[in-house]
């Protein structure tokens, strides 16, 4: 499997979150409430940064009538989720997502050489949803040896939990709601004459990709504060049975009082990480999720002072290590809890889910 690079997220977030005018500009509306993960209203804009960045900003809402589609229904979940896909050209590389939806998720589904990236964005807080507030998600994208015929499309779609541990795509759900290609958006952010020319010096290796797997279906199946110290109890001690050399796929989620870098976590624990979620907090109060692939922590800080944020820190990771590097990792004073794989059920952080039934 081919190793990638990733753009600082520090570096990334100071290049989409800037106010500059915006290249490309798509509208669509939907009236149909039956299709609840469609927006009701939605914005998608793009804007380029120098020849090899991207980045779009998507407004969208939903009304009453749709939110009330996700709500818990019997032993299933729906969960809306937008999604950007990639052509076969491979040329765009998704860097870093930024957005205030609620409870968010991301997989990262890569194609290879003969196909696209595709990225999910979950709301398994669908059921939080206010109706009718505009929510924002960002993504930042670069374009590979400064190809100029790549595209991206924005879909939205519908996925469900199931008791059995796994969430699905639910078919005939997928609506495309706008198509980008690189050469449209050809308009410099005005903040930016070019891209700072430390973009690519501030590139790391990206870890195994076949690492970033879908998120685990246990998630949807925690509902209370019982249930949620149920599944904590059990996948504690799945953490303390583990065999001490085997690899495992991980997730660690780190306490509201932690201040946390994965970098160094990485080098204590021997971690591969491949993707790390943190919470920004904005003077209003307003929280947002960044993602961002592996586990670059240069120029971070960045981001603690930029004027968007007030509050900012590292709340999960996902990766891979060994049984006994996870065992060391759970006994960590800033660790909230460890999560492993079982089966073909892939672990991830419960930060949300503590935020709901334990605060």
């Amino acid at each position: 499997m081919k190793k990638r690079t990733v753009v600082s997220a520090a570096l990334a977030m100071q290049l989409f979150l800037c106010t500059g005018a915006f290249a490309y500009q798509s509208e669509f509306t939907n009236s149909k409430a039956a299709n609840a993960d469609l927006p009701a209203k939605a914005k998608l804009e793009a804007y380029k940064v120098g020849k090899d960045f991207m980045t779009t900003k998507v407004r969208a809402e939903w009304t009453k009538e749709q939110i009330q589609a996700f709500q818990k229904q019997d032993i299933f979940r729906n969960i809306p989720a937008l999604a950007f896909q990639t052509d076969a050209s491979d040329a765009l590389k998704p860097k870093v997502i930024m957005t205030n939806l609620p409870g968010v998720k991301v997989d990262l589904n890569t194609g290879g050489e003969n196909a696209g990236d595709e990225v999910i964005v979950s709301m398994l807080g669908g059921d939080r949803l206010n109706p009718n507030k505009s929510y924002t998600l960002y993504t930042g994208w670069s374009s590979r040896d400064g190809n100029d015929k790549p595209s991206l499309t924005l879909h939205s779609l519908q996925r469900f939990g199931q008791p059995g541990g796994t969430i699905n795509d639910l078919s005939d759900t997928k609506d495309q709601l706008a198509r980008i290609e690189w050469k449209q958006v050809s308009e410099t952010n005005s903040n930016f004459k070019s891209a700072p020319e430390n973009l690519a010096a501030s590139s790391i290796s990206h870890v195994d990709e076949k690492n970033i797997k879908t998120v685990k279906g246990d998630y949807t199946n925690i509902y209370s504060k019982e249930t949620l110290e149920q599944y904590r109890k059990s996948a504690a001690q799945r953490v303390e049975s583990l065999s001490e050399q085997s690899f495992w796929p991980f997730a660690a989620t780190f306490k509201n009082s932690a201040t946390s870098d994965p970098k160094k976590l990485a080098e204590i624990y021997s971690l591969q990480i491949s993707q790390v979620y943190a919470i920004g907090k904005t003077e209003d109060g307003e929280e947002f999720t960044v993602i961002w692939f592996g586990d670059d922590l240069k120029d971070l800080s960045l981001l603690e002072k930029h004027p968007r944020f007030t509050k900012f820190r590292i709340i999960e990771i996902e990766g891979r290590a060994t049984g006994d590097s996870l065992r060391s990792l759970a006994h960590s004073s800033s660790v909230s809890l460890v999560e492993v794989a079982d089966k073909d059920r892939q672990p991830t952080g419960i930060y949300w889910l503590d935020q709901l039934y334990c605060d």
